[in-house]
């Protein structure tokens, strides 16, 4: 039996070996990314992004148009948009762990998950940036996106999915019980 008539029981026989290379190095980032990072950092990059996400919704960006910030023109680039985006989460990763947040939540250095969790975060967190990565590109671009990425990332329902999930996932999720 060969990996297409495999495949095609799936009903992803249609796949090139391409795409699926490309799937294969996303789950083994997703790996990497949950453990070299840890749970503590996932959680206060989940929260950095969430800040960041909703502070682009409601950013002004008619008055950053007036200030000639950047040489923007009429309209900021979709590049601009991801670059503010990326370094809003940057800036609350580095503060937050000293802020009351994180004594709150008690969160201190990289802390204890399994696998799983890891790997569940790690999914949750990298999917939730590209959505609002590719959220923030013009709809010209995104016409030219694959049929399954826009299904996944693109559009309301998508959105909301990978808006809600990871909360869901950060309230749903136990502690690593800890031997004695």
């Amino acid at each position: 039996m060969n990996l297409q008539s495999l495949l095609s029981n799936f009903r992803i026989g249609a796949a090139s070996s391409w795409d699926l290379f490309i799937i294969l190095i996303f789950v083994l980032a997703v790996f990497i990314y949950g453990f070299l990072l840890g749970r503590n950092r996932m959680i206060i990059l989940l929260l950095a992004s969430y800040f960041s996400l909703a502070i682009m919704e409601f950013l002004t960006w008619q008055r950053l148009l007036a200030l000639k910030w950047l040489g923007m023109g009429k309209t900021p680039s979709p590049s601009l948009k991801i670059f503010i985006f990326a370094g809003m989460i940057l800036l609350f990763y580095f503060l937050m762990p000293r802020s009351i947040i994180s004594s709150a939540l008690r969160i201190r250095k990289r802390g204890e998950a399994s696998w799983p969790q890891l790997f569940i975060l790690s999914l949750l967190q990298l999917g939730l940036l590209a959505m609002v990565i590719l959220s923030l590109l013009f709809v010209e671009i995104k016409t030219g996106f694959p049929p399954l990425a826009k299904k996944i990332f693109v559009g309301p329902d998508a959105q909301f999915v990978w808006v809600i999930l990871p909360i869901l996932a950060m309230v749903l999720m136990r502690r690593k019980k800890l031997e004695e």
